[in-house]
């Protein structure tokens, strides 16, 4: 059974919907900014991509905005986005026959650390927020609003949970186990997460500059992205427009370290070629490339090697967002497949916000400066991870 995109939505920095998410990224803008929202001991003048408060508020009614976590927020208003993109209602489907995919790294950690604040402080604390906090919460929470009777999903690959969320919606598809699969990552920046990534010296003082000599870390980003998988069958029924199909899928790991990459990039190489070989394609199809791109040194070091291993000669187009939204974690590599679905719907690559003096050890043919037209059908997106987990995913425009 071959599985359709036909539906994206996006909570990002630059506000609730993917239209101000594909305005800003082809005007090549950044939402990296210094921390607000959050304080951090030890730590100032810190760069990140919050979600603007009013960027739910579209989606959601006035109670789930004062009740509902942050996290489930963005989630659900990213999925109502893409539902309405997508001209589905889910009233008129079997709520057995819809699945929810939803990767998170933090999940709902915020809720755990107002308990220890409360804790500490001898102030009190409502335990009943606890139920939010796993990983599995935010998927749930969903499936519960929408009314999702199908398998509900959580895959936790740190960084590549995105994209693996959306090979997984593929693979409900293709194995009939649901018609409709809302699938992609959610996030919402904690302190556990900003002082972390501070620790690792991983973060920029600066400004995120993917495949840029002068690139020295990321910006942490949050928000989230849902696309609507959905079922040949099912789309043809409703008459709706199935143009984007999700081709193909793989997954690798490095089995070298905990949070660096292999140098030389062979484990993303086997996952991009495992999602080309799912899709019955060659590299040399490849017309548009969505790198990970986190603008640290050795993680785009790392996929320059890759992408090299893999297309060799063939030197599609390749940009990356992270410079624009941040790393938004879980949730990247859905950005990143609502970027391609973009790209593949208006045959424009946006440019590498950040990226302005090219790295000279790069031979690839980054995007950068302004937006660029191509004539695309195929895109792949590229995420990597910490504990080498590697994720691609292969999106086709139906040329029929």
């Amino acid at each position: 059974m071959r599985a359709f995109l036909t539906g994206c939505g996006a909570v990002s920095p630059f506000g609730g919907g993917v239209e101000a998410l594909w305005t800003a990224l082809c005007e090549g803008r950044s939402a990296v900014a210094p921390l607000r929202g959050i304080a951090v001991d030890g730590l100032a003048g810190v760069l990140a991509a919050e979600v603007p408060p009013d960027a739910v508020a579209a989606y959601l009614s006035h109670p789930e905005r004062a009740h509902l976590e942050r996290i489930d927020q963005h989630a659900l208003a990213a999925a109502r986005a893409a539902l309405a993109d997508a001209g589905l209602e889910l009233g008129g489907c079997d709520p057995n026959r819809i699945a929810v995919v939803v990767g998170t790294t933090l999940g709902a950690m915020p809720i755990g650390e107002g308990y220890l604040r409360a804790r500490q402080g001898g102030t009190a604390f409502d335990a009943r927020r606890l139920l939010g906090m796993p990983y599995a919460a935010t998927a749930a929470r969903l499936a519960r609003t929408l009314g999702v009777r199908g398998p509900v999903l959580s895959p936790s690959i740190a960084c590549a949970s995105g994209t693996l969320a959306v090979g997984l919606a593929r693979d409900l598809v293709a194995l009939d186990r649901a018609d409709v699969v809302l699938a992609g990552g959610a996030e919402a920046l904690c302190e556990f997460v900003v002082a972390g990534f501070a620790c690792l010296r991983a973060t920029t003082a600066t400004a995120v500059r993917p495949f840029d000599a002068r690139r020295d870390g990321l910006a942490l980003g949050e928000g989230a992205a849902l696309v609507v998988v959905e079922s040949a069958r099912h789309a043809a029924r409703r008459g709706a427009t199935a143009a984007i199909e999700v081709a193909g899928s793989g997954l690798s790991a490095d089995a070298v370290h905990m949070t660096a990459p292999a140098r030389d990039g062979a484990g993303a190489a086997r996952a991009m070629r495992a999602a080309l070989a799912d899709a019955g394609l060659d590299a040399d199809a490849v017309d548009v490339v969505s790198a990970h791109g986190t603008a640290t040194v050795f993680n785009d070091a790392m996929e320059m090697a890759a992408l090299a291993a893999v297309f060799g000669d063939h030197r599609p187009p390749v940009s990356g967002i992270k410079g624009a939204i941040g790393h938004t974690l879980a949730a990247a590599g859905a950005f990143e497949a609502v970027l391609c679905a973009r790209v593949l719907r208006h045959g424009v690559v946006p440019p590498t916000a950040g990226c302005e003096e090219l790295d000279p050890a790069c031979a690839l043919d980054i995007v950068r400066g302004a937006p660029r037209r191509v004539r695309a059908s195929v895109a792949l997106s590229t995420s990597s991870a910490f504990a080498g987990n590697n994720a691609a995913v292969v999106l086709r425009r139906d040329e029929r």
